[in-house]
């Protein structure tokens, strides 16, 4: 696959706007409270998440209050990027049409270097091997909800393909 079809293919995957089709065709959009203010415009290209200002224990996924002190001041805050790959999988099947019509699709879970363990979806220049470094950030998906996006800390540093 040459770069300009690599860079169409991406570009499909993680549109800039919300995708203009059907509510059934997009990803699932269900989100919390918490989980809306994750989309924001604020934290897009980077890795923004809530701190508790009791305990300094950092969240994810979004919450009312800490799971460490249930102290119910959680700022957001950037953090540190930086994650460890546990286990990665890529997606054969999925029952919602706007997966099906891009599978496979690489997903993995990870630990992120502030603390919390997160599912990411996965960018293809990764290995996907345990231990793997990457550099997690948010983007939006077709629906314009906030989702982590984990690609290799060399590609992320070379800004080549995101």
């Amino acid at each position: 696959m040459s770069h300009d079809e690599k860079a169409a293919a991406a570009a499909e995957r993680w549109p800039q706007a919300p995708l203009n089709l059907p509510a059934d065709q997009l990803p699932p959009q269900l989100r919390s409270a918490a989980g809306q203010i994750l989309s924001g415009a604020t934290g897009l290209g980077r890795l923004r998440l809530q701190v508790c200002q009791g305990c300094g224990q950092v969240q994810y996924p979004p919450r009312d209050v800490c799971v460490a002190c249930l102290d119910g001041e959680l700022d957001w805050q950037e953090v540190a990027a930086g994650a460890r790959l546990v286990s990665s999988t890529t997606l054969h099947h999925s029952h919602f049409p706007y997966f099906q019509a891009r599978l496979p699709w690489r997903i993995a879970m990870v630990r992120l270097d502030c603390g919390p363990a997160a599912v990411v979806h996965l960018h293809e220049a990764c290995r996907g091997e345990p231990g793997e470094r990457l550099h997690v950030v948010l983007r939006r998906d077709g629906a314009g909800m906030g989702v982590l996006f984990g690609q290799a800390e060399s590609t992320a540093a070379n800004k080549d393909e995101s």
